[in-house]
């Protein structure tokens, strides 16, 4: 098992932090990583424990995630249902914390679980470098889109 974990610091409240990155009609404006997303079943319906999404990357990869935990403005999860090849077990968590009046401390970690398990030793180490680029770069999209909303909203008063 492999944890690959980042995290930055966003000028934005928490509320909006969350809410951004829980926004799937905003998620193309900032998340570098999918080609499309897609809630399963019913899409109009808010996000809530067992929502399915299916996620397909810009470089082919799909994979549909199940939200397993929901704690606005805190905490997202969501744990692989079915994926690519190379992954057994895939988690996923998104976890703000207020620190300050207008910031916030986004972290996002990745748990992975490579197959087949002979093949771990070598699998894991590069899929762990991908997360980690992948992560950073959402991080920086998060952020970016986040702080020119501040922007302008106060631009708009």
């Amino acid at each position: 098992m492999t944890i690959i974990e980042r995290s930055i610091e966003i000028n934005a409240e928490i509320n909006l932090v969350y809410q951004v990155s829980q926004n799937y009609g905003v998620r193309y404006e900032w998340d570098p990583f999918p080609e499309k997303i897609a809630v399963v079943g019913n899409a109009g319906a808010a996000l809530q424990i067992g929502t399915q999404v299916e996620v397909h990357s810009k470089l082919g990869m799909s994979m549909i995630v199940e939200f397993v935990q929901l704690m606005p403005p805190e905490r997202a999860a969501v744990t692989m249902i079915k994926g690519p090849w190379f992954l057994e077990k895939f988690a996923g968590s998104w976890i703000f914390n207020r620190t300050g009046d207008k910031q916030t401390r986004a972290r996002f970690r990745y748990t992975i679980i490579a197959k087949p398990a002979y093949l771990r030793i070598l699998i894991e180490p590069i899929a762990a470098l991908y997360f980690a680029r992948v992560i950073q770069h959402r991080l920086a999209g998060l952020k970016t889109f986040c702080e020119k909303q501040i922007v302008a909203d106060d631009n708009s008063i």
